[in-house]
């Protein structure tokens, strides 16, 4: 099951981890997408509203959830079942939209904006972490 840590340490793993994860798919659909402008401003368009309207909801929740545990817990913990599901099923996309016959700028902008969309929502988990840095005597 694996270790267990203190909440706000999950907290910090959650951040990194859209952090980290958004980073890596900015780059790599930037890169098939040749860093064109115009693609460029519509999947960061894209990938904003994303996290505006879908993933800070998601983030939020999970904040919550983390801040309401009172000891530690198993780090499986880090996301709800309903979130390791959504990851799951982003990646099999991803996977999906590398097959041949998918044209690479649908695989590039949907990387680059679901990249960004993370990146943008991972502010959530951040702000929330240094709170609680902040609450320690």
């Amino acid at each position: 099951m694996g270790a267990k840590v203190e909440p706000q340490v999950l907290l910090f793993l959650g951040a990194l981890c859209w952090l980290l994860v958004g980073l890596g798919l900015v780059f790599k659909g930037g890169h098939i997408l040749d860093w064109s402008p115009g693609w460029l401003a519509a999947a960061l368009v894209a990938g904003t509203l994303k996290a505006f309207f879908i993933l800070d909801r998601i983030a939020r929740r999970n904040i919550q959830r983390l801040q309401g545990y009172r000891q530690p817990v198993f780090i499986s913990r880090l996301f709800a079942g309903r979130t390791w599901v959504i990851i799951g099923a982003m990646i099999i996309l991803g996977r999906l939209l590398r097959l041949p016959g998918v044209a690479p700028e649908v695989s590039g902008f949907f990387s680059l904006a679901v990249g960004w969309a993370l990146f943008v929502a991972s502010r959530l988990s951040w702000q929330a972490w240094l709170r609680g840095l902040k609450k320690r005597p």
